[in-house]
């Protein structure tokens, strides 16, 4: 899989209200790979990087027998929070102002 075209932050704000009306938990986000998920925890939103260790790499190389940065993207999880915010409207000023991250 070839890396994707950035996304525009409106666009992913429409991905994301999409997501949340279909009480998704979880919409992933990044430049040309997935690297940050916007996840619902506890009725605050939290962006967190997307991780995957090293034993999770291997053991994906040893079924698959290759590993590219795509594959990262397939077997991450998000791991390690970056910010949290109570509220959708603070979420947006947040991410915004950081886009593209």
């Amino acid at each position: 899989m070839a890396p994707r075209a950035p996304e525009s932050f409106e666009a992913f704000w429409a991905r994301l209200e999409t997501a949340i009306e279909r009480a998704e938990i979880e919409v992933r986000f990044g430049r040309h790979h997935f690297s940050h998920a916007v996840c619902v925890e506890d009725g605050a939103y939290r962006v967190r990087r997307l991780e995957y260790t090293k034993e999770e790499a291997e053991a994906y190389l040893k079924e698959h027998g290759m590993f590219m940065p795509e594959h990262g993207e397939q077997i991450a999880r998000p791991r390690t929070l970056v910010f949290e915010c109570e509220t959708l409207a603070k979420l947006a000023k947040t991410l915004e102002q950081k886009w593209p991250m």
